[in-house]
């Protein structure tokens, strides 16, 4: 007859093996409690690496337009009666070009927390695109600047969209072109598919093929530092791109042929309903945007 081991037995060996896995579980807690503690500081280290650059970096763009602006308005507090007309004009002319582009980054930083937030409210109204692009580059590109944009825009495109935020997204479009482009600067549109597409066009050197989904991220320029030769905080792409996003439509990269970039920007058209089609109306537009085409327009892509 088999003799089984009394409990006594069984219980002498059982607690070894039962201390020895409490140790094993113990370890890997541990382990895993270090493991989680080393990447807590380093997400904290990244953060306060990630603040510290960013206040570094608007402090360094602030810095230019508000030492021009107190400069030249000092001047013409203590000596406007006796400057001639034409510099007292071109001084006043700088102070409200550095004034709106103070403006222009303050909006854009704010603009990011909004849009990851999902608290950007937008206020569709009707325009005229090919008008507003016109106005945006006449800002963007000045007359003396030394660089211009060439606008071919049909007559005939009108969108119902927020307007200012139309606006902020081609004029950071027009902005990358301007500091990174070459001396030919190209505004197209056209209809593709169920999208109206703006295309900013360069003769510059491109964007290198390890920025090309970088160029996208907050705060990244292809060329960084104090020394750089263009001014900004990295963020006009990424924001161009998610007010797109936000209002229905897109951006991105492609490479022009033989050099260049290409930054296309699409809205949504609006839905065409034609007697009989079956097809139902017209959706609400995503985002609050939707572009409206002649027939001209819509049938000469």
């Amino acid at each position: 007859m088999l003799e089984l081991p009394r409990l006594p037995d069984l219980v002498a060996y059982a607690l070894p093996i039962v201390g020895l896995a409490a140790v094993i579980v113990a370890l890997r807690i541990t382990a895993a409690g270090r493991k989680r503690e080393k990447e807590v500081l380093r997400l904290s280290e990244e953060a306060h690496t990630i603040k510290n650059d960013f206040v570094a970096l608007v402090s360094h763009e602030l810095r230019t337009p508000l030492t021009s602006i107190a400069g030249f308005a000092d001047t013409l507090v203590h000596g406007w009666k006796e400057l001639p007309e034409a510099e007292v004009d071109e001084f006043l002319n700088i102070i409200n070009v550095q004034a709106v582009y103070l403006g222009d980054l303050v909006e854009d930083v704010l603009v990011i927390p909004r849009l990851e937030a999902n608290r950007m409210r937008f206020y569709p109204e009707l325009f005229d695109l090919g008008q507003l692009i016109e106005d945006v580059s006449a800002m963007v590109f000045p007359t003396g600047g030394g660089k211009i944009a060439e606008v071919t825009l049909p007559e005939g495109v009108r969108v119902k969209a927020d307007k200012r935020r139309v606006q902020q997204t081609l004029r950071n479009l027009l902005e990358n072109a301007r500091k990174y482009g070459g001396d030919q600067i190209m505004v197209e549109g056209f209809v593709m598919g169920d999208q109206y597409m703006v295309i900013i066009a360069d003769n510059g050197p491109g964007v290198p093929d390890e920025e090309t989904k970088r160029v996208f991220e907050n705060f990244e320029q292809v060329s960084k530092g104090d020394a750089r030769e263009s001014t900004g905080i990295g963020l006009g792409l990424p924001i161009a791109r998610r007010l797109a996003r936000a209002m229905g439509g897109d951006v991105w990269y492609e490479r022009r042929f033989p050099t260049g970039a290409r930054f296309c920007y699409s809205l949504p058209l609006k839905r065409r309903v034609f007697e009989g089609d079956g097809r139902p109306g017209e959706p609400e537009a995503l985002g609050g945007a939707e572009v409206d085409v002649d027939d001209l327009v819509a049938n000469n892509p």
